[in-house]
């Protein structure tokens, strides 16, 4: 009994003895490597991880560098192990030296110096030359990765081949960029390639071209770019790359079709299919789409068109650099980057009537009177701060730009006040751009012209006498006319100034005595009144690839840059010179005709032009062929032509022009414009009353209307363009200093909805 007592003792005492061994037992196998309660702990250091393991480091001869910090792991899975020291060992230490901290020298490091110089600060090249070492990390008896250290020559360039040819989107180059970059030492010798260690490329502009970190290039977007490459902690141009640039684009409504009637619930999306030099498709294109008149109807950034008034345009897209096919400024023409590429023309048309509104002013008044046609009631006088010698509307309809020798006057339509007077921006107003971000105003005294931004004020200068001025309808182009020279300012390439001096001898001296109006003292009138129609005119072609230029010779220029000159390309080049004299031009939104008049005699000139599309020439500037008929001009005796206005859907244009005569019954001389090639009909329309000759003209916007401001009544005559008859006159009362009547030399309209 007593010896079965004692065993139930013992019993009861081994029990909870067991359970504990047994948790113990468990807790031992896992913080081993194995689960099995041996060997390694997974506390231990089992991998170290040293960077940079895939590249390395490149070193010329003396340089330093630093090792990331290595980081230790425990066995799998991995947890990351806390070390507080770590040794590094080179395979060469002649030829690379590193020191506790993980401090790289090309060569040999400083130990144990005298003076008390540091250990590990100065770093001596190798006696050997080049090669390759290979460090490493230890701790707790374990070994990281190795990583190769180049050490070669201080390098003096790196550069890699040209391109033989462009690279279509998707596509890569042959072979990787790695593979024939060429380094040269500082005596213009090549570096062994085993000694020079990873290169890593970069795009200048990445949206061109993609590399990864073996070299390979994949073309991306049209366009150049600029390659860099680093070495040795320093980066370095080292040469370019070229995406094949767009050849053509198609453009069509999605269905397919050219031509389409837009109604205002149904916005109509374009299709444009972009193909490069290769005959690629290329997708994810930055194309800029254009309406000309887009107060009627527009296009936005994605090709949808849509309608708001009644009107007809014509919609182009346009791939233009820098937003599209880019290049560096040395690089414009190089495989065709850098330049332009334009699109067909797919015409829009909004049906019905609208009403209008319409300002009306003169360079004689010291004011000017709004006119809302839908009630028919001309409007009280607003007096301006000075006398303007030019009015422009905006294209959003919201702001009256007045220039005066004085200052710049700006006014909101809307409420036909007052919003700023700036005196900083005297001159004359030539054009507002389309998006009315800079307005261009030319103080024609001092000779300089300003781009002045109406958000905030700001502007920039630019030497120049301008009489006219037009915007492309996407505001990155300006042309501004003058006497002497033909000025183009881009948003690409800034400022190019052409001579057209000997083509223009006819401005100089209408310039001239403008310029002597500049010393009258208010609130007297000017006196030689001011004339705002001095040629030369310009005109945008449709689409917009050039502008012609008025003069004893009518010309182009266009926006394909010459780089037949490589390093100095001319930006915007002679295109065209038809023969054909002419003070004012206009051209017509089908994009075949440029409608030209002159004085003296009275004869109307219709160039024929072949728009072309699609990519510039691949050296030099772009031709734009030209047809010409020409005309007399019956019943009128002018002393200047003021104007050639052609309507919204190419069929008809009208001339004015300022006469000496004082004989009332003046004429309306019109144009029907015929299909290419062919001469058109020219006509007159008489005018009403006391009328002597048709001074400025606009079109309303629905085109059922032709306003005129005419001279010897001082009167606005409404041309009914179904009837083409002098349908109403309305007499906006503009009056001088002395309360005398003057004639409208300025009109702008805007469309409103019917009521």
């Amino acid at each position: 009994m007593r010896r079965f007592l004692i065993l139930i003792c013992l019993l009861f005492l081994a029990l909870p003895v067991g359970i504990n061994l047994a948790g113990c037992s468990t807790n031992k196998n896992a913080a081993y490597c194995n689960g099995l309660g041996y060997g390694p702990k997974r506390t231990a250091v089992a991998t170290i991880n040293l960077d940079p393991k895939i590249t390395g480091i490149s070193l010329a001869f003396g340089q330093t560098s630093q090792l990331a910090t290595p980081t230790a792991f425990s066995c799998s899975p991995p947890e990351r192990i806390s070390v507080s020291n770590f040794a590094f060992g080179s395979t060469d230490l002649k030829l690379v030296d590193v020191s506790p901290t993980g401090a790289v020298c090309g060569g040999t490091w400083n130990r144990a110096s005298a003076g008390g110089t540091p250990d590990y600060t100065i770093c001596t090249p190798p006696v050997a030359g080049s090669g390759v070492a290979y460090l490493t990390a230890s701790a707790n008896g374990a070994n990281s990765n190795t990583v190769a250290v180049y050490v070669h020559p201080p390098i003096s360039s790196i550069t890699i081949p040209t391109q033989v040819s462009c690279v279509s989107q998707g596509h890569t180059l042959p072979s990787p960029l790695s593979s024939n970059t060429v380094v040269l030492d500082q005596s213009g010798n090549p570096i062994d390639p085993r000694f020079v260690g990873n290169l890593t490329y970069a795009a200048v502009n990445p949206a061109i071209v993609t590399i990864d970190t073996t070299g390979v290039a994949t073309a991306q977007a049209p366009g150049s770019t600029a390659i860099t490459a680093t070495l040795s902690q320093t980066s370095s141009a080292v040469g370019y790359f070229y995406t094949c640039p767009p050849a053509s684009i198609s453009l069509t409504y999605t269905d397919g079709v050219t031509s389409k009637t837009v109604l205002q619930s149904a916005p109509q999306p374009l299709s444009a299919i972009v193909k490069d030099v290769n005959g690629v498709t290329l997708t994810g294109i930055s194309l800029q789409y254009t309406s000309t008149s887009p107060t009627q109807i527009s296009v936005d950034s994605t090709g949808v068109v849509t309608s708001s008034f009644p009107g007809e345009a014509a919609i182009t897209a346009i791939c233009q650099p820098a937003t599209c096919n880019p290049s560096p400024v040395d690089q414009i023409g190089v495989k065709g980057n850098g330049k332009p590429v334009v699109s067909n023309s797919v015409q829009a048309t909004a049906l019905g009537l609208s009403s209008n509104y319409l300002w009306i002013s003169g360079t004689g008044t010291q004011s000017f009177v709004p006119l809302d046609l839908t009630t028919g009631t001309v409007g009280a006088a607003i007096k301006l701060p000075y006398f303007p010698n030019s009015m422009v509307l905006n294209q959003a309809g919201s702001s009256l730009y007045f220039g005066s020798y004085r200052e710049l006057m700006i006014y909101s339509t809307p409420l036909n006040s007052l919003i700023k007077e700036d005196i900083n921006v005297p001159g004359v107003v030539l054009a507002v751009a389309p998006d009315n971000t800079s307005v261009v105003i030319n103080d024609q005294v001092r000779k300089v012209l300003y781009l002045y931004n109406p958000a905030n004020g700001s502007y920039t200068s630019f030497g120049g006498l301008g009489t006219a001025a037009a915007y492309t309808p996407d505001s990155k182009t300006l042309y501004i006319a003058g006497p002497n020279n033909l000025y183009v300012y881009s948003a690409f390439s800034g400022w190019s100034t052409y001579d057209v001096s000997a083509n223009e001898a006819g401005g100089s001296a209408c310039m001239a005595g403008n310029n002597l109006n500049s010393v009258y003292t208010p609130p007297g009138a000017p006196n030689p009144p001011y004339n705002p129609f001095c040629a030369p005119g310009v005109a945008i072609t449709v689409p917009s690839i050039a502008a012609f230029l008025a003069g004893s010779q009518t010309m182009a220029h266009a926006f394909c840059p010459d780089t037949s000159n490589p390093g100095s390309p001319s930006y915007y080049p002679l295109a065209a010179a038809a023969g054909a004299a002419t003070e004012h031009v206009a051209a017509t939104n089908d994009g075949n005709h440029i409608l030209g008049a002159q004085a003296n005699p009275p004869l109307l000139s219709d160039i024929g032009v072949t728009i072309p599309r699609g990519a510039c020439p691949a050296a030099g500037g772009l031709t734009i062929p030209t047809t010409l008929n020409q005309a007399a001009i019956p019943g009128i005796a002018p002393t200047s032509i003021d104007q050639v206005v052609a309507d919204p859907n190419s069929t008809l244009a009208f001339i004015t022009y300022t006469t000496a005569s004082q004989a009332p019954g003046g004429l309306l001389p019109y144009y029907q414009v015929p299909a290419p090639g062919a001469l058109g009909t020219i006509a007159s329309i008489p005018l009403t009353g006391a009328a002597t000759a048709p001074v400025v003209g606009v079109f309303s916007p629905d085109n059922n209307l032709f306003f005129t401001g005419t001279s010897g009544d001082n009167l606005v005559h409404y041309i009914d363009m179904k009837s083409l008859t002098d349908s109403k006159q309305i007499d906006p009362k503009l009056l001088d200093g002395s309360g005398k009547p003057v004639p409208p030399q300025f009109l702008a309209v805007r469309p409103r909805p019917t009521t």
